[in-house]
């Protein structure tokens, strides 16, 4: 019975508008002889009490004017009621019974998904697209509500995702704000001496080369940062296009990739990827794994390691080091744009190669994670999403 209940539950529109259609019509035609039967009944009821005084009486003939005539006025307007309702009732009782199917059909399968749809479609005009659309039968109205709730699902993670860029468009902007007031107020500060020095000639050549050196070479800072802010925008909307490499031959790259950086530090490198072929952005995964492994040997003493694996579809590398480790402001910050450590006027590390890693790895639906070492060292693993 439940499975019956559960079939005529998913049956499709069209088979349930004939069902339906096709029963009220039955019931219509029942309903109509039903009618017939009790009209000619209640005629036949009248038309036995003149029995007695008609010659040749046959209840079952149509009587004529001849009979009606022998009827009192009540009984003629009663039989003449009764044959009035023997044409009128069936065609009533046709449209009745019909209309009730199309009532019945309109709430059996289209009230509650239109009305589910309705409120839906005034939600998303709202911009309120923290709900869920669901509709519990597997007709073409529950698989309209399906699609519907799939553009609703989509709807929300573009919208959050639009929000996550333009927060995170408004933290490149203040940390670009911040960074640069060092060399503008450095610039500002040079302007302003010179401004009131050079006029009263207290300035030697000596120190006007130096302050012109000084001014130069912020100006030059202020490019790198320009430069920087440029390349970062591009990589946010770099597109992501996925093949099938073979493994062997991408883990050969990696391990001479590795090779070359890694310079006179000593490597290890493991390969746990059994798969013979991986489906991923070859190029976007060395950018990631070059820029990974300049930082580790950079800060890294005496040795490096390199690990890949595949683990819940994602292929990682986890590069190691046996540095100093990441401190506690960098564990937090280090992924986010113009973080560094290094302060000094003339360093040329603006605190992007993590956070482009970082936004590598995102449009690769995938991941970055750091953190340090039980015997010392940072670590770093980049995930990557693998079909």
């Amino acid at each position: 019975m439940a499975k019956i209940k559960q079939r005529l539950k998913n049956l499709r529109i069209l088979p349930t508008f004939l069902l339906i259609t096709i029963g009220f019509i039955l019931i219509a035609m029942l309903l109509a002889e039903c009618e017939k039967t009790a009209i000619r009944n209640a005629q036949y009821e009248i038309a036995f009490q003149y029995s007695d005084v008609v010659e040749g009486f046959n209840a079952r003939k149509v009587w004529g004017n001849d009979f009606i005539a022998f009827l009192s006025e009540h009984h003629s307007n009663s039989m003449q009621f009764y044959e009035a309702l023997n044409w009128i009732l069936p065609p009533l009782t046709y449209f009745i019974c019909i209309l009730t199917g199309g009532l019945l059909f309109y709430k059996v399968k289209i009230q509650q998904p239109i009305f589910l749809l309705t409120s839906a479609a005034d939600k998303i005009s709202k911009n309120e697209l923290d709900f869920s659309l669901y509709y519990d039968k597997n007709d073409e109205m529950g698989k309209l509500c399906e699609a519907f709730e799939k553009m609703r699902s989509a709807l929300e993670s573009n919208y959050r995702e639009m929000w996550r860029q333009m927060d995170d468009r408004k933290k490149l902007n203040a940390a670009f704000s911040h960074d640069l007031r060092t060399p503008l107020t450095v610039l500002e500060g040079h302007l302003d001496m010179l401004q009131k020095y050079v006029p009263e000639g207290k300035l030697s050549i000596d120190d006007t080369i130096d302050t012109y050196k000084i001014m130069t070479a912020q100006v030059g800072r202020l490019k790198e940062y320009v430069l920087s802010m440029n390349t970062l925008q591009r990589f946010e909307d770099i597109s992501i296009t996925v093949t099938l490499v073979a493994t062997a031959r991408f883990m050969q790259e990696l391990k001479d990739t590795a090779d070359i950086i890694s310079g006179e530090k000593e490597l290890l490198f493991l390969n746990k990827v059994k798969a013979k072929s991986l489906s991923i952005d070859a190029e976007i995964v060395m950018q990631v794994y070059e820029n990974l492994l300049s930082n580790a040997v950079r800060y890294a003493k005496k040795s490096i390691s390199v690990t890949c694996c595949i683990e819940n579809n994602m292929f990682s590398i986890c590069i190691m080091d046996d540095g100093n480790g990441f401190d506690k402001a960098s564990l937090k910050s280090a992924t986010r744009p113009f973080y560094t450590t290094e302060k000094g006027e003339n360093s040329q590390h603006f605190g992007l190669g993590l956070n482009i890693c970082k936004i590598l790895c995102s449009r690769h639906n995938g991941d970055i994670s750091l953190g340090n070492s039980i015997n010392g060292g940072a670590w770093i693993t980049a995930k990557f999403k693998t079909e």
